[in-house]
């Protein structure tokens, strides 16, 4: 049985801890193995507390770039292995039990997904059944009964979880390195396109009113700084500062995967309600905080502003350029602004208007296998020589055209698009939704404008997975899990997951103080005339109830018929006056000995005894 739950905590954290761990696990456990066959001893304590402090050494320098977090788990880890080698004493098999216990809270750490918690909860009953074992002999039926005694107190811990006081934590935990998601603020050319490997869920937006195709471009970083070889975000756009303010035309709700960095995804632009994120001078949102959990933010998505300020220091900033550029890129974009007159009121929706036009004359294709086009040197090979690439590629081709002509441009990454988990009101975005397009400054406002649309529109109409070429594409750079996964079969059960998912999240991962209320303010409005206390008391109460129901099993128990409370009642009666009946007497033999010493009580008895024996041997 300990070994069993010693497997089943290794493999539960078997990504979190120094691969030493798992060495010294399975060296512990051919050396008990050897113990239980007579073939070895028990080490002695000496040697036990020198190989402790040999191995801390080892596994804190193993684990030298861990969190801090991270080694305390793995220290742990290590103490629950070691511990495995003397399991000769109760206390031993107690001791090893509970820190079990603490390894599986401390797995739901790193990961808080269903099937995780699922996981978390079996290795926890193991490690429950070792407790027991110290007292009973464990077969299926003490499992069973085990399994039910645990289910029986659900209804209790339901009502705990919702009535118990949301208090601040008195410290926050460190988001863990393995839960990271996302963007970074530093992009080559194939960045995203590395990045769209993976399937890892960023966030879902839940809306009040399903947005048009066209809308959903979730606006993550603008990138207007580049030195030739990558692009970055300047100082100037990350200066924070109040969100303009216009109507709202829909309601949106984020519910955000664990990550690195800061940055946010919205539609834009977008207004927070309740707090939780700060706006930049770019135009994008930020969360608050230095660690980035599981969290809910709702936003307010809102009518675009017919006209913007910005500082003509950071236009001209945007037209800047390194001193580089090659001279086919410079001839292209004079090619392509020749004729046009700059100090005209829509120069720069001709000169994007003529880059459209020579981008569609050429062989431009759209691939999420790009060749790989480093530096300044890389843009001139794009343009005018391979001509296949992916939406960074476009959109940075198209932005230092408009910058060599004197337009303000920059680009942007996000995510496009996603997939309806239900229809219209539930969206899940992933990593392979991650999309870069550009904005230029017309001279009044930024316009959005994505080239990727020109060469494959396809791909900005649908989801990734829903456009045929770019599915195909993606499963042919995929793992062959994810090619599995994604196929058509597995469509139904993968949204089932997805859901469950969604609303574990939503209602026990982020059941903060602000969902405690509203839900009680909903109770409220639902039983009127009740306070907040009662509501409290009756929660826990029913929540008891239930509990006591489960366990007590009432609906399982016998009524006794009327002939055996009626004999019952008469050996009550007998055994007041004295006359006791002995274990094991028969009732014929008992009967003679009241006829002796009670017969003003024998006919009474006789008649129950008759009436009893007529019920039980009827047949």
């Amino acid at each position: 049985m300990s070994l069993l739950c010693y497997s089943a905590t290794a493999l539960l954290l078997l990504q979190q801890v120094p691969w030493l761990l798992v060495l010294v696990g399975l060296a512990a456990g051919w050396w008990r193995l050897r113990v239980m066959q007579g073939l070895a001893t028990l080490p002695k304590p000496r040697w036990v507390k020198l190989s402790l402090v040999l191995l801390i050494a080892l596994v804190l320098w193993l684990a030298r770039s861990f969190e801090l977090f991270d080694k305390l788990v793995s220290l742990v880890m290590l103490g629950y292995s070691l511990k495995y080698i003397e399991l000769h004493k109760r206390r031993d098999v107690e001791m090893f039990s509970l820190t079990g216990l603490f390894l599986v809270a401390f797995s739901l750490v790193f990961s808080s997904q269903p099937l995780a918690a699922l996981l978390a909860a079996l290795v926890a009953f193991l490690h429950l059944l070792l407790l027991l074992s110290l007292d009973v002999k464990i077969s299926f039926n003490w499992a069973k009964r085990l399994g039910l005694w645990l289910l029986a107190i659900a209804p209790l811990a339901i009502a705990l979880f919702i009535v118990a006081p949301r208090l601040a934590p008195l410290w926050k935990m460190p988001t863990p390195s393995s839960a990271q998601t996302g963007l970074s603020d530093v992009v080559r050319p194939g960045d995203i396109s590395q990045l769209i490997r993976s399937d890892k869920l960023v966030f879902r937006a839940e809306f009040s009113r399903a947005p048009e195709p066209d809308e959903l471009y979730w606006r993550a970083m603008v990138l207007d700084e580049f030195d030739g070889e990558q692009w970055t975000r300047s100082q100037i756009a990350q200066q924070k500062q109040a969100p303009d303010s216009s109507s709202a035309i829909n309601q949106y709700q984020l519910l955000l995967e664990p990550a690195s960095q800061a940055w946010l995804a919205t539609l834009n632009p977008s207004q927070v309600r309740g707090g939780g994120a700060n706006y930049v001078a770019d135009g994008s949102w930020q969360r608050e905080g230095e660690s980035f959990p599981r969290q809910i933010l709702n936003f307010s998505q809102l009518e675009p502003p017919t006209s913007s300020a910005v500082p003509p220091a950071y236009l001209h900033f945007l037209t800047r350029l390194p001193q580089n550029i090659t001279p086919k890129v410079s001839e292209l974009s004079e090619h392509l602004g020749s004729g046009l007159s700059p100090r005209a009121p829509d120069y720069p929706k001709q000169v994007m208007a003529r880059v459209q036009q020579w981008f569609l004359s050429q062989q431009f294709s759209y691939t999420l296998s790009p060749p790989a086009y480093p530096g300044l040197l890389g843009v001139e090979r794009f343009l005018l020589d391979q001509q296949s690439g992916f939406c960074v590629h476009y959109a940075q081709s198209v932005v230092i055209l408009a910058r060599l002509q004197g337009i303000p441009a920059r680009m942007v990454t996000g995510f496009l698009g996603g997939e309806w988990e239900q229809q219209d009101s539930l969206l899940a975005v992933r990593n392979y939704d991650a999309h870069a397009w550009m904005e230029y400054w017309d001279g009044q406002g930024w316009v959005r404008l994505d080239p990727t649309a020109w060469i494959a529109p396809d791909r900005v109409e649908n989801n990734l997975q829903q456009s045929q070429a770019t599915a195909q594409q993606w499963q042919s750079i995929s793992g062959w899990g994810q090619k599995i996964w994604y196929t058509q079969g597995f469509n139904q059960l993968r949204l089932w997951l997805a859901q469950a998912d969604y609303w574990w999240a939503k209602w026990v991962l982020n059941f903060d103080h602000k969902r405690q209320l509203s839900l009680f303010s909903q109770l409220l409005a639902w039983l009127p005339g009740s306070s907040l206390l009662m509501l409290t008391a009756g929660m826990i109460l029913l929540g008891l109830l239930a509990t006591v129901l489960l366990m007590a099993k009432p609906w399982q128990w016998r009524l006794p018929n009327k002939q055996v409370v009626s004999l019952k009642w008469q050996c009550w009666l007998l055994a007041r006056r004295g006359v006791v009946r002995a274990k094991g007497e028969s009732f014929s033999h008992f009967l003679k000995r009241v006829e002796q010493q009670a017969p003003q009580r024998a006919f009474a008895l006789e008649h129950a005894i008759n009436n009893y024996n007529q019920k039980r041997y009827q047949a």
